[in-house]
C-alpha cells in the first residue's frame, strides 16, 4: 500500500512537472510573440520618426524660401508704386511741354 501510495505520489509529481513544463512553454511562445510584436512596433516607430524628421526639415526649408518670397513681393510692390510715379510725372511733364510747344508756336490767345 505506501508503494501504491508512493507511485500514485511519483504520478501525480510527473503530471504535475509536465502540466509546469507545458504552462512555462506556451508562456515561452507567448513571450517571443510579444517580443517580435514589440520589435516590429519599434521599428515602425523609427520609421516615423525618421519621416517625420524629414517633414521637419523640408518644412523648415519652405519656411526660408516663404521669407524669401514675401521680400520679392514686397519689393515687387514698392517698384510697382515707384514706377507708378514716374508715369504720371512723365505724363505731367508731356502735357506741359505740348502746352509750352502749343503756346511758343502758335500763340494760343487765351494763354499768356
Amino acid at each position: 500500500a505506501a508503494r501504491r501510495e508512493q507511485n500514485q505520489s511519483s504520478s501525480s509529481a510527473t503530471h504535475q512537472a509536465q502540466s509546469v513544463t507545458t504552462t512555462l512553454l506556451r508562456t515561452k511562445e507567448m513571450m517571443q510573440q510579444e517580443l517580435e510584436r514589440v520589435s516590429t512596433l519599434n521599428t515602425t516607430i523609427n520609421d516615423d520618426g525618421a519621416l517625420l524628421h524629414d517633414a521637419k526639415e523640408e518644412h523648415v526649408g519652405m519656411g526660408g524660401t516663404m521669407k524669401g518670397a514675401q521680400g520679392a513681393m514686397s519689393k515687387l510692390g514698392r517698384q510697382d508704386i515707384r514706377d507708378a510715379i514716374i508715369l504720371r510725372c512723365a505724363l505731367v511733364f508731356y502735357w506741359i511741354v505740348v502746352v509750352f510747344v502749343l503756346w511758343t508756336r502758335i500763340k494760343i490767345p487765351f494763354l499768356p
